[in-house]
């Protein structure tokens, strides 16, 4: 199936026959590696073949436990720098399981504290490398990750340059960096982060095949990666319309893994779609009160508006935008990327043109899909469809939401 049948196939589902014809010459100007290809997954991959025990004690509250017998043993005057290193990886999970940002600075500390006892070996410029990624500082992780493998192969590392250099929007040493880290030690982490590479590079059978690939390997031990990995499966089936597979992903990843916030958001993404607003928002409050990402809270004000809840949407959007702003004035780890959405779903005049500037310098910082299709959405809001094209046309993934927003630039849409 080439490009331009997919978009008519997509155009038809929203559309009618008519419009689809037009806007089937609608052609991005973007290198695509491969047309779109089915991508119903094997259910052999989707099923999780480990035992799966579940306790009434949350991951969080186990975390906390054995982060509290590290922090007494650091407290001695000998300090162990290993022990340091493993504390400053567990505050970095934990900041990424509960979203305080105050974690990410202890854990920053811990690394630190570390590296001045013990410079090699040590796991600790890793996770220096996985919080300066965190906070958006990519061309840091980088320079920390190339450090790093300076002085040891590490896939750990390599992952790290694979998602920063993915993040700029590098596709290519992405792809490089990725494929570096499954040669390096072929396990369910690094076929996960090709396969996100390729789906960013358009090569979806490429990335279908490594998703399957990741959920085959897995080891077990590790029931929420286990999750996180095929609800980001999910993710990618849903932006390419197929949503009974990803319907199977998330039924799975929420077997193994009942609160998992991510497989929760998507399942929230799938209800939206499939014409279940009211669900899709409480799915995305669930999702948010387990992880307390203001990610969560903006697709529930999506889906609020979606189910005719507009002064619930507007309460909602208020509350993020709140978050957002506190956080990028206080610890640097909120999202520009998430204000400028925030300030387009606000829609009024004084949002759109704070936006504006800030999208384009988000593109200019690091032109990745996500950067690129936020900046689109500002265009198109403002009435620049034709730059808004131009913008999409640069996007390489093959995404429901790129054809959809393309569709309303190409002035097919219903206004």
């Amino acid at each position: 199936m080439g490009l331009r049948t997919a978009n008519v196939l997509f155009v038809i589902a929203i559309g009618g026959t008519v419009a689809a014809v037009s806007f089937a010459g609608w052609n991005r100007a973007s290198a695509v590696t491969e047309p779109p290809a089915p991508l119903v997954p094997d259910p052999a991959a989707v099923t999780y073949r480990h035992p799966i025990v579940h306790t009434r004690v949350h991951p969080l509250e186990d975390l906390k436990a054995t982060i509290a017998v590290l922090e007494q043993r650091t407290l001695h005057r000998i300090v162990s720098p290993m022990e340091l290193s493993d504390l400053a990886d567990l505050y970095l999970k934990r900041a990424q399981l509960a979203g305080d940002p105050q974690d990410y600075q202890r854990s920053e500390t811990a690394a630190n504290r570390s590296l001045e006892l013990l410079r090699h070996p040590s796991s600790a410029p890793l996770t220096l490398a996985r919080i300066a990624s965190a906070r958006h500082e990519f061309r840091a992780a980088i320079d920390l990750a190339r450090d790093h493998l300076t002085r040891t192969k590490s896939a750990g590392a390599l992952g790290v340059l694979a998602s920063s250099h993915l993040a700029l929007g590098e596709l290519d040493r992405a792809a490089e960096a990725a494929g570096w880290a499954v040669g390096l030690r072929p396990d369910g982490g690094a076929y996960l982060m090709r396969a996100l590479v390729e789906q960013a590079r358009g090569n979806d059978r490429a990335a279908a095949a490594d998703f399957a690939r990741a959920a085959r390997v897995d080891e077990g031990g590790d029931p929420e990666e286990a999750a996180r990995l095929r609800s980001l499966w999910a993710r990618f089936l849903l932006r390419r319309g197929e949503h009974a597979g990803a319907d199977r992903l998330l039924a799975e990843a929420t077997r193994i893994a009942p609160s998992y916030p991510l497989a929760l958001a998507q399942q929230g993404e799938l209800a939206l779609v499939t014409g279940e607003p009211k669900r899709a928002a409480k799915l995305f409050e669930q999702a948010f009160i387990t992880a307390r990402q203001p990610r969560y809270l903006i697709d529930k004000a999506r889906a609020l508006d979606a189910a005719g809840d507009r002064a619930g949407a507007r309460s909602t959007r208020s509350l993020v935008e709140k978050l957002v702003r506190s956080e990028l004035a206080n610890h640097g780890l909120g999202h520009r990327l998430e204000l400028v959405e925030i300030l387009v779903d606000r829609g009024d005049p004084a949002a759109l043109e704070e936006a504006l500037p800030l999208a384009r310098a988000e593109v200019a910082a690091r032109p990745s899909a996500d950067t690129r299709f936020q900046l689109a959405r500002v265009l198109a809001t403002t009435g620049n469809r034709t730059e808004a094209l131009a913008t999409l046309r640069a996007i390489p993934a093959h995404d429901a939401r790129v054809y959809a927003l393309a569709f309303t630039c190409s002035g097919l849409g219903l206004r």
